[in-house]
């Protein structure tokens, strides 16, 4: 077992230059401690072959549950940072089942320490592509539904100031950029970085990808109206639970 903080550690080091991004939500647990394996326990997950050129570019992994961990594992080993941006926490009946994810983190923590990756490694930033949840959510239930927003993300200037002039965004089956996102990718891409999307349901890798302005952009109400309806937790990152209406005919709520 390694305990919740010594694995947000090993996943976002003091001294890792990406790690001010890292976010420790998915990391709080109600036990505190989490599984783990021996680092000889490589990760089976397979990535369509990752090019040299991807020697200056960043890396977004939008892709589900511990879907997006095994990437970034696998990223890791071709010498990127895995940054896990994951933004909701462990709750009973949550919206969006982050314990795949939790699980997954303690797992592969000392096979990603092994690596003894440089403390200036090209980041990965990892994401739940269910952020948004996929079901209404419901009274009683933890509602840890989250979004991006750019300053989520290191800016373009300072990737830039880095050598990395390309983003390279990895989903599944969806044509673009999820809506959250695109407020990034376009920032990116106005400032001179290049957009690539890999799309592992074709296995195809698409150059030069435009990014279309999405609603709200640059506006100073975009963030306030993304947040909207979410629920933010007090340890960070998002998730608490929806109160449920008493039976008792008035209109007290009890969470």
């Amino acid at each position: 077992m390694i305990s919740s903080e010594e694995c947000f550690v090993v996943w976002a080091p003091d001294d890792a230059r990406w790690s001010p991004w890292a976010k420790p939500a998915a990391f709080v647990t109600t036990v505190g401690f989490l599984p783990i394996e021996p680092p000889s326990a490589r990760p089976a997950w397979q990535l369509p072959g990752i090019p040299e050129s991807w020697t200056q570019a960043a890396v977004v992994v939008d892709l589900p549950g511990s879907e997006a961990v095994q990437a970034g594992l696998l990223l890791a080993a071709s010498g990127f940072r895995p940054v896990p941006l994951f933004n909701g926490t462990h709750g009973p009946r949550p919206v969006v089942d982050v314990e795949p994810i939790v699980t997954e983190l303690g797992r592969s923590a000392a096979w990603l320490e092994s690596l003894r990756l440089p403390t200036d490694a090209r980041p990965a930033f990892l994401l739940d592509s269910r952020r948004s949840g996929t079901v209404p959510a419901s009274p009683g239930d933890y509602d840890n539904r989250w979004v991006v927003l750019p300053q989520d993300f290191p800016s373009a200037a300072l990737l830039r100031s880095h050598a990395i002039n390309e983003a390279i965004l990895i989903q599944r089956g969806r044509g673009t950029a999820a809506a959250d996102l695109t407020h990034v990718l376009l920032r990116w891409q106005q400032a001179g970085l290049r957009i690539r999307l890999v799309d592992l349901d074709t296995a195809t890798i698409e150059d030069d990808v435009r990014v279309t302005e999405p609603s709200g952009f640059r506006r100073a109400w975009y963030a306030a109206i993304a947040l909207l309806g979410l629920r933010r937790n007090n340890v960070g990152g998002f998730g608490s639970t929806i109160p449920e209406q008493t039976g008792s005919g008035r209109t007290g709520f009890y969470g």
